[in-house]
């Protein structure tokens, strides 16, 4: 692979991207691509064309890249967030040194969806209620703190009267703990909320709690998927979620990690189908792929 060209782009805010990491980084992807490039943040973006982008930080990382310079360039994923859920979703718990080197030796693509919403692109997903107050609440990056936001929640949170709509039909109303919406199965990086999810077939899955279920009960059965079998809990599939708040209350709301500010009463989600391309590992894949000089 003389020729690929691999850029690494690295966010300094991110919870746990250092020089150090970068460094590695740059160490494994050269065992098998020799001319690597890195790119902070910070900096101007480079003019340079890339065969492949390295988006090193946590989901809200993964989401500014693919929206922007990975829009058309097979993007890899190296886990450097809080919760990591994009990586999680497409590897499972597998490091990402292994998975780096494996796609870079035999690469694959595979054209993922992305969602839209109040204008603008999300990846892993998007939620409203108990988890985005939460979110706001953590104030910090770090999987601690948004743990430790999730329990002090718990006693305080009120769930909302909202109303679920997809595809233009009703699929719930009343009392609501929380939504989530999107293509990825976890969220927070350990809560499986949407455990049928495929990031490519165009579809968005969104899941209900309703306010009958307590939040600590949830976050106990959304670890393994669980809470699907529990009364009160929606589950379906769409090209298009509307979330409201019924009362004309902000609704706490956010995207890839990121809670919007408050004032909407209610948000649209729309899918974006095969809207990125992500380089992944072409042996024991388990999904379609292509050949990875077809993706440009």
């Amino acid at each position: 692979m003389d020729a690929a060209r691999v850029l690494i782009i690295a966010n300094p805010a991110a919870g746990a991207v250092t020089p150090a990491l970068v460094s590695e980084v740059v160490r494994v992807c050269r065992r098998q691509v020799r001319h690597v490039s890195v790119h902070w943040t910070t900096d101007a973006p480079s003019a340079v064309s890339h065969t492949y982008v390295v988006a090193v930080g946590g989901d809200g990382t993964v989401r500014e890249v693919a929206a922007g310079l990975a829009a058309t360039t097979p993007m890899l994923i190296v886990p450097a967030g809080t919760a990591n859920s994009c990586y999680h979703n497409l590897f499972g718990r597998s490091p990402w040194q292994t998975t780096v080197e494996s796609a870079l030796r035999s690469p694959a693509v595979r054209w993922l969806d992305l969602a839209r919403v109040a204008g603008r692109l999300m990846f892993a997903g998007a939620s409203a209620g108990f988890s985005a107050q939460a979110i706001h609440e953590a104030r910090t990056p770090g999987p601690s703190r948004y743990h430790s936001a999730l329990v002090n929640l718990i006693p305080r949170y009120r769930p909302y009267p909202g109303r679920v709509t997809v595809d233009g039909r009703l699929v719930h109303s009343g009392s609501t703990l929380l939504v989530n919406v999107g293509g990825s199965r976890y969220r927070g990086g350990h809560f499986e909320l949407l455990p049928r999810s495929v990031p490519d077939d165009g579809l968005l899955d969104v899941c209900v709690l309703g306010g009958e279920h307590s939040a600590a009960e949830m976050m106990a059965l959304t670890r393994t998927g669980a809470h699907l079998s529990q009364p009160g809990v929606v589950y379906e599939r769409g090209r298009q979620v509307r979330i409201e708040r019924t009362d004309g209350q902000p609704l706490w709301f956010e995207h890839d990690g990121e809670v919007l500010p408050l004032g909407p009463a209610e948000y649209t989600v729309d899918v974006v189908p095969s809207a990125v391309p992500v380089l992944v590992e072409l042996a024991g894949a388990g999904f379609a792929v292509v050949d990875a000089g077809d993706a440009a």
